[in-house]
């Protein structure tokens, strides 16, 4: 059960889970844009910085792991994620990305924000914070089904409390939240 809890937790890591969510939403549309351009801002902004800080960080002593365990261990590593998508949701604005593609960077970059926020005081999943949004986004998008989505969320949930990662209220925090946050900035921002 340990091994397969850490490979859940590897796969459905928010920076794996992000380019995937990127990549169909993007490739998966009929709007004319130059799709592979729109993607690498994707995948550098969403996954290749925050992947980069996080090592850079572990590299120089800031965190213990590459997981960040540590509540406090997060905060610059969130700070810099929610930046980073910052900057790709006003390239995917320039650059007239489908409004699935921006309102996604969007919402990783207010979530992340947000995250870092509740992270000051409390512990919630990141991974499940992660989950959330893209699944609503491909929900709307059409790509969605319920049975595998909720699969995926009850896997990534007892991955993360086998491992002893989080508490019950931290996994259904970040879940729920994500998904209502999702839910309403995709749906009354962006479509």
């Amino acid at each position: 059960m340990l091994i397969a809890s850490k490979l859940i937790s590897i796969l459905f890591n928010p920076l794996i889970v992000s380019p995937i969510t990127f990549y169909l939403l993007i490739f998966s549309n009929d709007y004319n844009t130059d799709k592979s351009f729109l993607f690498f801002i994707c995948f550098i902004t969403s996954t290749i910085i925050p992947a980069t800080i996080i090592a850079y960080f572990k590299y120089i002593g800031k965190i213990s792991r590459y997981e960040a365990p540590i509540r406090h261990e997060r905060l610059p590593l969130l700070f810099f994620a929610s930046m980073s998508n910052a900057i790709g949701f006003f390239l995917l604005n320039y650059f007239n990305a489908p409004p699935i593609v921006k309102g996604l960077m969007f919402c990783y970059s207010l979530n992340t924000a947000i995250t870092y926020a509740i992270t000051k005081y409390w512990k919630i999943s990141i991974h499940m914070i992660g989950l959330g949004g893209p699944l609503v986004a491909l929900h709307i998008f059409g790509l969605g089904n319920y049975a595998i989505f909720t699969i995926i969320i009850f896997l990534v949930y007892i991955s993360r409390f086998f491992l002893k990662a989080h508490n019950h209220a931290q996994l259904i925090a970040g879940v729920t939240l994500a998904i209502i946050l999702a839910y309403v900035e995709l749906t009354y921002l962006f479509l």
